[in-house]
């Protein structure tokens, strides 16, 4: 069986809109106690993890029907009062998503607007913090990881393609592919040639000093595939990564993902389009926050 190169774990996310001090105290407080449950992992202190992973599952419970000043009182042992002029909403964007992505694999993520592809996008690839849960990347757990080394671990493992190519209209082909190695401190001295292998690699070796405008929009997704591949990453991002094509450069972008996926690459590629789905090796399909069964 091949190795599991990413894991979700129960991980869940919540966003509390408007003046809901309640909720946010009730927040607070599982956030507080999953920080002593991430301590308590990373010394292998099973007896302490069997406890807290008791608390926050009751906890959790309390808080998904709503229960926050219950919540609040299990964790703390103090009361609180809702406020008369407490206005606001609990979205929970994710809960209790559980996702094993091998090495090697090619997944579509689908589901209706709204249900939490996004969000999972943004937790997949290290972009937001789970407000519970845990994220592993090659066995490491990522949600322990300090903010401020958060970006060489998505510089070095991940790499990402958007619908809108996010390519810089000032610089060529060649010098968009180098912006990732100048950020992962590759050596100046070796980062055209692998920027130029990355583009050969795509079929552009003959865009090298083309600028955005001088390209074709699927000549430009590729200029961004090929920005994606040049740090090796454990996993490549896609974001919609057809949705500005036609049909002819769809099927021309998508023979260009199996190819590299053929070679071993992983994807991950939130989608709404069945025909680029039925391409990857697996479907996860998201409704209202969860894995669809």
């Amino acid at each position: 069986m091949a190795d599991t190169i990413l894991k979700l774990n129960n991980l869940r996310k919540v966003y509390i809109m408007g003046n809901k001090k309640v909720a946010i105290k009730a927040q607070e407080a599982i956030h507080k106690l999953h920080h002593a449950y991430e301590k308590a992992v990373s010394k292998n202190n099973t007896e302490k993890i069997s406890e807290i992973e008791i608390r926050l599952e009751k906890a959790q419970d309390l808080f998904d029907k709503e229960k926050y000043v219950e919540t609040y009182h299990f964790l703390t042992g103090k009361k609180i009062k809702e406020g008369k002029n407490e206005k606001g909403v609990v979205v929970h964007a994710l809960n209790g998503v559980d996702i094993d992505i091998k090495k090697g694999e090619m997944v579509a993520i689908m589901g209706p607007s709204g249900s939490g592809k996004s969000t999972l996008l943004n937790m997949l690839g290290l972009l937001d913090e789970p407000t519970t849960g845990q994220i592993f990347l090659r066995g490491v757990n990522v949600t322990g990881i300090s903010q401020n080394k958060l970006p060489e671990v998505r510089s070095s493992e991940l790499g990402f393609v958007f619908q809108s190519f996010n390519l810089i209209p000032t610089l060529t082909a060649i010098e968009n592919v180098m912006l990732p190695l100048r950020y992962g401190k590759t050596p100046r001295n070796e980062r055209r040639a692998l920027a130029e292998k990355s583009l050969r690699l795509v079929g552009l070796g003959d865009r090298l000093t083309h600028t955005p405008n001088e390209l074709s929009g699927g000549q430009r997704q590729r200029v961004a595939i090929a920005r994606s591949l040049v740090n090796k990453p454990a996993i490549i991002f896609g974001d919609e990564l057809t949705g500005e094509l036609d049909i002819k450069m769809t099927k021309e972008i998508m023979d260009l993902i199996v190819r590299l996926n053929q070679h071993g690459q992983t994807f991950i590629i939130v989608t709404h389009n069945p025909e680029v789905a039925k391409l990857c090796t697996r479907t996860i399909t998201i409704v209202d926050g969860k894995v669809a069964k």
